[in-house]
């Protein structure tokens, strides 16, 4: 019997068992669906997803049909004839007609037919494919209720065989470290939302606000005081470093849950820039003009100038150019501010006219950049 158990670990005093799985190695080394390694879908003789067994496809076939005491395999080209069964497999994407020579292909027309062992008369059956097994958890103390779920596989190889392939990497992927630099040049037609005190004009103290991970990392622009036509200059910059995971194209952070926690727990979110449009208010809270929301992975295109910038570039039916900022790493121009209706129609509130550049780790400490106007590379003072 092997035994995997789940545990809790703690600081002081024994760790407690959360639940455990127990498999019969016995029952799997000697079942007739072959449950010792589990077999891939295509052969593959080196690279991440290499052959591990250490029996080829043309060995376990053979052996299987000498078990069964039946003849064969016999090769011809894309199909096999095993007994009185012949398997055609023409139509199968890894059969290659024009090569000659088919030793390589071999491989796959047996792996073809062990997946389709099942059709053999008599002494077919399903054999086991290359798969991770979720398996229940179970306490002795509390029997018949499930404590959770472990994810996991067991091949085993007899110690009379050749080796097998190499072992199969699974640590986690580590995170890349990028800088994402904004600066927050202009905004344009942004709604004014007060009245001045004297002489009744409409008119907006503007400010820009924007973070990466969450709202706790918020940036903020200084205070474009009293702005009559919703224009702002700001000259501004933000700067968010973040890890990055490529394959799952998610932000990974690291935080301790707790005051008490003694390790620190990562969660991944999607890699989006939220920027908001503001308008400061002396005596009461600030008001909230418009926001937009930029997915790093797809978002639109800036438009050129600000009559350009409408929030038809906000759509989502593939009419708009979209950018990906992993691969373009630099990109200017204007985009919308909105708001959402009651109705769930969006309004024009604004617009902001900003530069989006990401560079990895590596770059950016070679290249240096201040928050807001400071130094190192410093942006010169909005009129």
């Amino acid at each position: 019997m092997l035994t995997v158990q789940v545990l809790d670990w703690d600081l002081v005093g024994s760790d407690d068992m959360i639940g455990e799985t127990k498999i019969d190695l016995e029952n799997r080394f000697y079942s007739r669906h072959r449950a010792t390694c589990g077999l891939t879908s295509r052969y593959e003789t080196g690279g991440y997803n290499q052959w591990r067994d250490p029996m080829k496809p043309t060995q376990i076939l053979g052996r299987l049909c000498k078990e069964s005491r039946l003849d064969g395999p016999h090769y011809g080209p894309g199909k096999v004839r095993i007994g009185s069964k012949t398997f055609s497999l023409q139509n199968d994407e890894d059969y290659d007609p024009n090569r000659c020579r088919l030793m390589a292909s071999e491989e796959q027309l047996a792996l073809a037919v062990l997946h389709r062992w099942e059709e053999v008369p008599k002494v077919g059956c399903n054999l086991v494919p290359e798969h991770i097994e979720t398996r229940p958890l179970y306490n002795p103390e509390k029997p018949g209720i499930e404590q959770g779920k472990l994810e996991m596989w067991v091949d085993m190889f007899p110690m009379d065989m050749p080796l097998p392939g190499p072992q199969l990497d699974v640590t986690p992927r580590k995170p890349k470290s990028y800088e994402l630099r904004i600066i927050i040049w202009n905004t344009d037609d942004v709604v004014l939302e007060d009245d001045a005190f004297f002489t009744g004009e409409k008119m907006s103290d503007i400010y820009v606000k924007g973070w990466l991970k969450g709202p706790e990392d918020t940036q903020c622009t200084d205070i474009h005081y009293r702005s009559l036509t919703g224009e702002g200059n700001f000259n501004w910059r933000f700067v968010y470093p973040f890890e990055y995971l490529v394959a799952e194209e998610k932000i990974v952070i690291s935080r301790k849950e707790s005051l008490f926690s003694w390790d620190e727990t990562e969660c991944k979110i999607p890699a989006r820039l939220e920027l908001q449009v503001w308008d400061a208010d002396h005596f009461s809270a600030d008001d909230f003009l418009g926001a937009i929301t930029l997915d790093l992975n797809r978002f639109p295109r800036g438009a050129k100038s600000s009559k350009l910038c409408t929030l038809d570039m906000l759509k989502m039916d593939g009419s708009v150019p979209m950018v990906n900022i992993f691969k373009q790493r630099r990109v200017k121009g204007w985009w919308p501010f909105y708001i959402k209706k009651e109705n769930e129609e969006m309004e024009l509130t604004g617009k902001v006219e900003a530069e989006i550049h990401l560079l990895t780790k590596d770059e950016a400490e070679k290249n240096p950049a201040g928050l807001g106007r400071n130094e190192p590379d410093p942006l010169e003072k909005p009129k």
